[in-house]
């Protein structure tokens, strides 16, 4: 792995950790809860695929994109 790529997954993890903390304040759920339901969303998947821009985008935009996927399940 690159230094380049090694920093991009450094920073894609803090993210990552930021969004679930996000989720799991506007779910009131657990961290635990909240990073499950972050994997399982589209909107992880998307992210971890850089040529989506995703990755550009606030830590709350991204919870919310999660929370609008959940509702659009119902």
């Amino acid at each position: 792995m690159s230094n380049k790529e090694s920093v991009r997954q450094i920073l894609l993890w803090q993210q990552i950790g930021c969004v679930v903390v996000a989720l799991a304040n506007k779910l009131s759920v657990s961290y635990k809860r909240a990073l499950d339901i972050f994997y399982s969303s589209d909107t992880c998947r998307r992210l971890h695929n850089e040529q989506s821009g995703l990755y550009l985008f606030s830590d709350l935009y991204l919870a919310d994109e999660v929370i609008l996927e959940m509702q659009n399940q119902k």
